[in-house]
């Protein structure tokens, strides 16, 4: 899901709650029941899956977007377009979450492609790098300060040390990292494809896990 696609699908519930409000002039204060009630389960079910239900978004379009009423049909679509240009802006946390884990996985697909192909080198180096840009992804969504020469190692201790995960957590990253050196530093007889196979299937199930 990019943030294209989110946006189109948004912009189509700004439609249709613009929609439901034009063809409530023929009954006026109250708007189309059976529309009403499809918008606003699609509205729900989109802002829950881009947001969370403990999010103001969702909480404010549940609570004040419950009826059949003009007034609160508008309430619930100055929600969405607010939820619109917060996206847009890039201010909501889980929308980005969700873009980013998408582009994870194209790249991890990527890597799993040149591991088919017998480059086991270059693979280790690309899952490295995915793994050190998810790593500063979950220290960000976790609140933790992130420098500009952090590594995957000082990462790693940041988020073990704020108990993100647990130690056996970091030590199998610590050994992600290794492989990724080895591969980045010429050594390349110090691993073999199976090694690196195991660390991108375990470095895309860390953060399909942690980057939710």
């Amino acid at each position: 899901m990019d943030t294209d696609r989110i946006l189109q699908r948004l912009e189509g519930l700004i439609n249709m709650g613009e929609k439901l409000l034009a063809l409530s002039a023929r009954t006026p204060g109250f708007v189309e029941t059976g529309l009403a009630q499809q918008w606003r389960t699609s509205s729900l079910s989109f802002l829950e899956a881009i947001l969370t239900p403990s999010s103001v978004h969702y909480r404010e379009f549940e609570e004040r977007c419950k009826w059949s009423q003009r007034d609160q049909a508008e309430r619930g679509l100055a929600i969405l377009k607010a939820v619109r240009e917060d996206i847009a802006g890039g201010y909501l946390t889980k929308a980005s979450t969700l873009i980013t884990a998408d582009l994870f996985s194209d790249f991890l697909d990527m890597a799993e492609h040149l591991l088919d192909n017998s480059y086991k080198d270059p693979t280790a180096s690309l899952v490295g790098a995915v793994l050190e840009d998810g790593l500063r992804r979950i220290c960000e969504n976790n609140g933790l300060t992130v420098k500009s020469d952090d590594n995957i190692s000082s990462l790693n201790k940041k988020l073990a040390d704020k108990e993100v995960y647990n130690r056996l957590q970091q030590r199998e990253i610590e050994a992600w990292n290794k492989l990724r050196d080895y591969a980045d530093h010429g050594h390349f007889d110090e691993y073999d494809a199976d090694k690196v196979k195991s660390m991108l299937a375990e470095v895309r199930k860390f953060l399909s896990s942690y980057l939710k």
